[in-house]
């Protein structure tokens, strides 16, 4: 009985993602936006934490040891 009431579940699942998936219209095919040179995202520059120190205050620590 428990079988039975799973597949008749499962199969009820399924027809409901398919009729789901067909009513939605297609979207992905977006046409390519160009952006000039304004619009472009800016690049990012990944800072050192304050607490690290930077190379040229490394290599003067470790000399001075």
């Amino acid at each position: 009985m428990l079988d039975l009431r799973l597949v008749t579940t499962s199969l009820a699942v399924l027809a409901a993602l398919i009729s789901v998936a067909l009513a939605e219209p297609v979207k992905e095919q977006a046409a390519p936006v160009v952006q000039s040179a304004n619009e472009a995202r800016p690049i990012r520059v990944i800072l050192p934490a304050p607490w690290e120190p930077t190379k040229g205050q490394a290599e003067s620590v470790q000399s001075s040891k």
